[in-house]
């Protein structure tokens, strides 16, 4: 099986910072019930506020599946990937997914 690694990445709006941060473990638990694996949030070192998560899901479909997920413009307010993307500057449309699969030896 063929793991796919995809990264998440936006900026948080300063003064919603602490409530973002309050909702990682939330998350990590929130990725793990829809098929992620090996969950990671990091914050630029030189970037305060910007952050990006890395994690794996087995298959392209199942990225894709999440990135609606993330990404749904029509989310309702009060859902909790909403309430995620509510402190994100710029909101849900500035919330970048992208998935990368590796490459087979021969391939390069």
């Amino acid at each position: 099986m063929s793991k796919i690694q995809v990264f998440a990445e936006y900026k948080i709006i300063p003064e919603k910072r602490q409530d973002y941060l309050d909702k990682i473990e939330q998350v990590s638990m929130a990725m793990e019930q829809i098929g992620v694996h090996d969950f990671d949030v990091y914050e630029g070192v030189d970037q305060p506020n910007l952050f990006v998560e890395m994690f794996h899901v087995p298959t392209v479909e199942a990225y894709e599946k999440i990135k609606r997920k993330r990404c749904d413009e029509n989310a309702a307010p009060g859902v909790f990937w909403q309430t995620i993307n509510d402190c994100i500057v710029g909101g849900t449309e500035k919330l970048h997914m992208w998935a990368f699969a590796p490459i087979r030896r021969e391939d390069a």
